[in-house]
């Protein structure tokens, strides 16, 4: 092949490569064209023709849910209003305890008396002593408890004097309990006169009570 025939192919490749281009731009911009339009007409046809969809189902659904909701807040209530009650008759329960303990505490005090200048217990002063240890044995099964004696002198004597004999009345007492009549319970013991300790309403005596806990 001479130079001249070369150069008739080449050219002649060269055109049937552009027209192919040509015919293959042209289809793809004809069907571009085509998928635009389809687009545009499918839009079209769902906005006048909008797709039914079924939702009875998913409304049952939801109503079922919303009934058991509506089921356990009735319960919810039912509930608090049960435990509201109980809170009612716990305050009752603890007013009335509360009650209890305070007469318990009332009810279980004891008053004895010494003789002048005295921290000797009198025959009358254990006897006082061993029926209130048997009443409060009786009753202080439900509680536990704390003993408290409080002992004053005499309306005689002088300070130093009655400080000493009030420390040996509270010994007194305390003995009795403990190494007579078996008391096992914490034993307070007041010897300090209050303020109104002019009284003679506590001359000579020793208070024995109980304080609950």
């Amino acid at each position: 092949m001479n130079l001249n025939s070369f150069k008739t192919v080449s050219f002649a490749l060269i055109g049937a490569v552009a027209m192919s281009s040509c015919i293959n731009s042209k289809e793809a911009y004809e069907k571009s064209k085509l998928s635009g339009f389809v687009a545009e007409q499918t839009q079209d046809i769902l906005k006048k023709n909008p797709p039914q969809v079924d939702l009875s189902g998913v409304e049952a659904k939801i109503s079922t849910v919303d009934m058991k909701v509506k089921a356990m807040d009735e319960n919810n209530a039912k509930a608090q209003a049960v435990v509201a009650k109980l809170e009612d008759k716990l305050k009752s329960i603890e007013t009335l305890e509360k009650e209890s303990k305070a007469e318990f505490e009332r009810s279980n005090t004891a008053v004895i008396f010494f003789e002048v200048n005295s921290s000797v217990l009198s025959t009358s002063a254990m006897q006082e002593m061993f029926r209130w240890k048997s009443a409060l044995d009786i009753a202080s099964s439900a509680y536990s408890y704390e003993i408290n004696v409080f002992t004053s002198a005499d309306k005689t004597g002088s300070d130093a004097t009655n400080d000493r004999l009030r420390a040996r009345r509270a010994e007194s007492v305390r003995k009795f309990l403990t190494e007579v009549l078996g008391v096992k319970a914490k034993i307070n013991i007041t010897t300090v006169q209050p303020a109104h300790s002019q009284s003679l309403t506590l001359d000579r005596r020793a208070v024995i009570s109980i304080d609950c806990k």
